[in-house]
């Protein structure tokens, strides 16, 4: 498994629309991908993304791009972590996944998205 960096944050919304607006004022630009639950901004290469219906207590949740997601699962649950999220296929050939460090409670996203340039 290799790390192949920072790709993405993500916040979690209560109300989609209404931050979809409030992105796009603070970023100036529109979004390169919205549908009922995900809205997704390209800021330079990276992503921002608003989540509906995830839990607001989770925080954002930064996501970091590997080349195998469940290989990664395995190493971060090596390093005291459990599975928060389970790996699952969101579209477009990109597999996403939770962990969360047990010390701690922090949540920590890993995916692979063949999107990006390595």
């Amino acid at each position: 498994m290799k790390f192949l960096g920072l790709r993405s944050l993500i916040y979690p919304t209560k109300d989609i629309i209404q931050d979809k607006v409030w992105w796009e004022d603070v970023l100036g630009v529109e979004p390169y991908f919205e549908n009922e639950s995900y809205v997704g901004f390209d800021v330079n290469g990276y992503e921002l993304g608003i989540l509906a219906n995830s839990p607001l207590s989770d925080g954002p949740i930064t996501y970091i791009g590997v080349d195998n997601v469940e290989e990664a699962i395995h190493h971060f649950m090596e390093l005291d972590c459990e599975l928060h999220s389970d790996m699952e296929d969101v579209g477009h050939g990109i597999i996403m996944a939770v962990m969360r460090r047990l010390y701690d409670d922090q949540l920590i996203g890993i995916m692979y998205n063949p999107h990006f340039k390595q």
